[in-house]
C-alpha cells in the first residue's frame, strides 16, 4: 500500500528531476492497493504489491550477513513476538516495554507538529504504525525496509491497527526522496545493521526540511561484560556495528545535524538531532 500523493516526492534514481507517475492498477481513498508507478526520465516501472512499493525489485538492497538474515522465511512474522517485544528489556537490564519506546521516540521526533515522517529500516513497522495511528489526520508515514518479508508483515500489522502507512522497498543509504520532503526521521535499530552509516544519516538529513528533527534508537558497544563482549564481537563479524557515544555525537555532527539530546539505558542509547 502506497499513497499516489507521496509518488510525486519518490525518485528511484539520484539523477531523477521528478517524480513517480501512477501507471495504473487497484486505488481505493488515494492509496494505491496495487498496480504500478512509472519514472517520467526512464520509464522504468516499478510494481505496488504484497503491501509495498518495490523500488530496489531484483537487488536485495543487502550489505552483510544481518542485512540478509531478514530476508529469511518468516523472519518478518517472527521479529516482533519473538524478539522486538523483549528486546530492550534485555538489553537495557529494566523494564522497557514497546509502548514506552515508541512514546520516547515520538517525543524526540516532535511528533506533535504534525507533518510526514520517515521510518528508516521499519521491519515488521512498529515506529511507523504507531506513530501512524498517534499522528491521525495531522500527518503521514513512509516505512522503508530492503525485506520482502519485513515489508509484507508491516502492511499486515498496520492493516490489522488501521495505521494508514506507505511502504516502500528501499535503500536507507540511498533514499529515493526528494530534498526537505519530511518533517521528521526516526530509526529503530536500524543504525547498527548499516554498512555506511555516515552515508545513511547524511541522506536521512537531505531528505528532512529545515529544522526537522531525527530520532534514533541503537545499541552501544558492551563496556564490562564478558558475555556481552564476546556476543558483540561474534555479532560483529556478521556486519553489525556497535557505537560509542562519542562516535553518535561525531556521525551526527558530520552528518550536518546539532544533537539535541543523548540518553543512556543499558547498552541501548536514544538520541534527536535537529537538521542544521
Amino acid at each position: 500500500m502506497f499513497h499516489r500523493d507521496l509518488l510525486s516526492i519518490t525518485r528511484p534514481r539520484p539523477s531523477d528531476v521528478e517524480g513517480l507517475v501512477y501507471a495504473g492498477g487497484i486505488e481505493e481513498n488515494g492509496v494505491i492497493i496495487s498496480g504500478e508507478a512509472r519514472s517520467p526520465q526512464t520509464g522504468e516501472i516499478y510494481p505496488i504489491k504484497n503491501g509495498y512499493l518495490d523500488l530496489l525489485k531484483e537487488r536485495t538492497g543487502a550489505n552483510n550477513l544481518a542485512n540478509l538474515a531478514n530476508f529469511l522465511p518468516g523472519a518478518g512474522r517472527a521479529y516482533e513476538p519473538l524478539w522486538r517485544i523483549h528486546s530492550l528489556n534485555l538489553l537495557t537490564g529494566e523494564s522497557f516495554p514497546n509502548e514506552r519506546e515508541v512514546e520516547l521516540i515520538s517525543r524526540l521526533v516532535g511528533l506533535e507538529r504534525g507533518g510526514r515522517y520517515l521510518d528508516l529500516g521499519c521491519s515488521s513497522g512498529l515506529y511507523a504504525r504507531r506513530l501512524s495511528l498517534a499522528l491521525g489526520r495531522r500527518g503521514e508515514v513512509v516505512g522503508i525496509d530492503i525485506s520482502p518479508s519485513m515489508l509484507r508483515e508491516a502492511a499486515r500489522r498496520a492493516c490489522k491497527a488501521g495505521a494508514p502507512i506507505s511502504l516502500a522497498r528501499a535503500d536507507a543509504e540511498n533514499l529515493p526522496f526528494s530534498d526537505s520532503s519530511f518533517s521528521g526521521v526516526v530509526c529503530g535499530g536500524t543504525l547498527n545493521e548499516l554498512g555506511d552509516a555516515a552515508r545513511a544519516l547524511r541522506e536521512s538529513r537531505r531528505v528532512l526540511e529545515p529544522g526537522g528533527r531525527f530520532a534514533v534508537m541503537g545499541i552501544l558497544k558492551a563496556q564490562t561484560s564478558p558475555p556481552a563482549l564476546g556476543l558483540q564481537r561474534f555479532l560483529s563479524s556478521g556486519g553489525l556495528r556497535f557505537f560509542e557515544t562519542g562516535e553518535i555525537r561525531s556521525l551526527l555532527s558530520h552528518a550536518g545535524y546539532t544533537l539535541d539530546t543523548l540518553s543512556v539505558h543499558g547498552t541501548v542509547f536514544f538520541a534527536a538531532a535537529i537538521r542544521r
